[in-house]
């Protein structure tokens, strides 16, 4: 009994020698284990400080990205804008272009239509300058002509003047003849202004020289009329007779009379048919 004693005292020393073993080894590790936790934990710290370093860095990054990106987008939205607008305009010069080309084709037409008119110009202009030499060659010689024909024409009007005025002297002697006749078988003598004579205008035209009117009355020397004698003009228009100047007599023939109207400043031309009388009556 003694004996299991003193197994089991030894035993237990055995054991409490183990367990201090035990324990001290325990504490042994347990230290490095604590000396390894807290090795780690200041890795782990350290790297949790430099993951969230990282990761500021990576954001502020990433911030910066994006923000490029944004530039970057906006970049290319306005290149794009400004090649839609390169493209208009490249269109819009492609038109001009186009209708520049069709313009210099108009204007190489026109200017071929020029050159074609100047030339028809040129071939007009030598014939026209021919055609003037030879006018006026042709006018030369009808200038001298008619230098020849108005020396023949005034020729013909002295001979035809002479031959009116014997004419004339030769009608008056006739009526003064009949005249006598009629007064001797007691037939009334041609009137003179003293006695009062109608007539009627025949003729009027205008005096290229002077302007003024000049008219014919079919009245003559045989009525009374002669160069110097004044007859007045008459208009008888609506049942109203109107006075249109005065008939101042040139030159007279046994039938007719020429002479220039004074319009009295009435404003009134004369006109043929317009009546004639040697005095105004009621």
């Amino acid at each position: 009994m003694h004996t299991i004693t003193k197994f089991l005292v030894v035993l237990a020393a055995v054991a409490g020698i183990a367990l201090s073993s035990l324990t001290i080894a325990f504490a042994i590790n347990n230290r490095a284990v604590l000396t390894d936790y807290g090795r780690l934990k200041s890795a782990n710290e350290a790297l949790q400080a430099r993951e969230q370093e990282a990761a500021a860095t990576a954001q502020a990054e990433a911030d910066r990205l994006r923000r490029g990106q944004d530039a970057l987008r906006q970049q290319v939205s306005a290149s794009e804008s400004e090649l839609l607008r390169l493209r208009q305009e490249v269109s819009e010069l492609r038109r001009d272009k186009l209708t520049a080309n069709q313009q210099v084709t108009t204007l190489q037409n026109q200017i071929g239509q020029l050159n074609e008119t100047n030339r028809m110009l040129a071939e007009l202009s030598d014939r026209f300058a021919s055609e003037v030499n030879e006018l006026r060659g042709t006018e030369l010689a009808l200038r001298q002509n008619e230098i020849s024909l108005l020396d023949r024409i005034a020729d013909l009007q002295s001979n035809n003047e002479s031959l009116t005025a014997t004419v004339r002297g030769l009608r008056e002697q006739i009526a003064r003849i009949e005249n006598a006749g009629s007064a001797g078988t007691g037939v009334a003598t041609s009137p003179d202004l003293s006695t009062y004579v109608q007539g009627m205008i025949t003729d009027t035209q205008r005096d290229p020289a002077s302007g003024a009117t000049l008219a014919r009355v079919d009245l003559g020397s045989q009525d009374g009329l002669a160069r110097g004698k004044r007859l007045f003009i008459v208009r008888t228009e609506g049942g109203s007779a109107r006075l249109v100047g005065h008939f101042n007599v040139q030159s007279a023939d046994l039938k007719f009379a020429d002479g220039v109207v004074d319009s009295l400043g009435m404003g009134l031309s004369p006109r043929r048919g317009d009546l004639v009388v040697s005095e105004l009556r009621r």
